[in-house]
């Protein structure tokens, strides 16, 4: 068996997601091996060789695929489990930000003056991008996700979707206006933004609201902006971006200087006498 077949093996026996497999597949490609070839001498050797052309951070990620399929080899006695002698990775914590709620306003304000409408399903940008913009910060879902959210998924303000990168079940709750923008949505057919929008559109559109906006970031910076308010109100971040991975949320999205505003410094120091 080709560690290919060995790793799509893996994914389908967890039940991994689509995005997951596919972050598989690209790394084992790297890979001459076999499944028995996943021994510890050889994966602290690739580690050690990818951070010549890579980042730490890339190779930190690929460090843990390996393991876990390191695993998956030892449990069919392919391998010795022994991935205490499988080398480290250092990388430099990232810092994140992510948009405050004035920015995200002012993101939401360039959205309504978008011009033109989509061809095939016409609906105004003017109408689909705000409420896109308002689901994506609400629910705290990825672009892929939200674009696969069908009518049927809505419970009253609870969206229920299983997400394409771990094919877990999550459940949304959704603000008022969030709500209020769907409601305005013109339906086309099962998809509320996919039957509207492509992909490569949304990344148009939100690349030109943000710029217009003066602000820096991305699309993607919604849901840092969700974990992060989540936090701020008392709602688990793991729990709004349907986390398994404890301390994912708070390594990958949680804006620490936004956090802070909810502290108070120390006292200061008494007047000199």
């Amino acid at each position: 068996m080709r560690l290919i077949e060995f790793a799509d093996h893996y994914c389908t026996l967890v039940g991994g997601g689509a995005g997951y497999r596919e972050q598989l597949r690209v790394l084992v490609k790297r890979l001459p091996w076999g499944p028995a070839d996943l021994t510890a001498e050889n994966i602290t050797e690739y580690l050690q060789s990818a951070l010549a052309t890579l980042q730490p951070s890339t190779v930190a990620n690929h460090r843990r695929m390996l393991i876990t399929l390191h695993r998956h080899a030892a449990a069919n006695g392919l391998v010795e489990e022994c991935t205490d002698k499988i080398g480290r990775v250092k990388t430099r914590p990232k810092i994140i930000r992510c948009w405050t709620h004035v920015q995200i306003q002012r993101l939401l304000g360039e959205s309504k003056k978008l011009q033109g409408r989509t061809r095939k399903c016409p609906c105004d940008y003017a109408v689909v991008m705000p409420a896109y913009i308002l689901t994506a910060y609400s629910s705290g879902l990825r672009r892929g996700d939200l674009l696969s959210i069908e009518w049927g998924d809505l419970e009253g303000d609870r969206l229920v979707v299983s997400q394409h990168k771990t094919a877990h079940i999550h459940v949304a709750v959704l603000d008022q206006q969030c709500m209020d923008a769907l409601a305005v949505l013109p339906r086309f057919g099962k998809r509320v933004f996919g039957d509207i929008l492509t992909k490569d559109r949304v990344k148009l559109l939100m690349r030109r609201c943000v710029d217009r906006a003066g602000l820096q970031g991305s699309g993607k910076w919604l849901r840092r902006s969700s974990a992060t308010y989540a936090e701020l109100s008392g709602i688990s971040a793991t729990l709004q971006l349907g986390h398994k991975t404890p301390g994912l949320a708070w390594s990958n999205y949680i804006d620490r200087v936004l956090l802070s505003e909810m502290r108070r410094p120390v006292p200061s120091l008494p007047e000199a006498g």
